[in-house]
């Protein structure tokens, strides 16, 4: 997906332990996520890795051309064994206007 955005928010460096479901490994992944809009909707992006440890603060409410993927994660919920889903966008490329 291919946007044009206004950068609202943009985090500090987080550092968060995930484990690989197929291999049981922990491992630490860096993220830095920003709250953007496209003049109608308002959601949230993330830059992961290297990028994110990498990652300049961006101007807040300046026009960004945004090259994003998108996943859908499934799990089983703990506390009330519904299934859920949640979408998360990834960052790919950020460009100034």
């Amino acid at each position: 997906m291919e946007k044009i955005v206004r950068i609202l928010d943009q985090s500090g460096l987080q550092t968060h332990e995930s484990e690989d479901q197929k291999t049981g490994e922990k491992r630490k992944i860096n993220v830095v996520t920003l709250k953007l809009t496209d003049g109608n909707d308002t959601f949230l992006g993330e830059i992961l890795g290297e990028r994110a440890v990498t990652c300049p603060v961006y101007e807040k409410n300046r026009y960004y051309n945004v090259k994003c993927t998108m996943r859908v994660r499934n799990w089983t919920s703990d506390k009330t064994g519904e299934r859920m889903e949640a979408t998360t966008i990834y960052l790919d490329k950020i460009s100034m206007m």
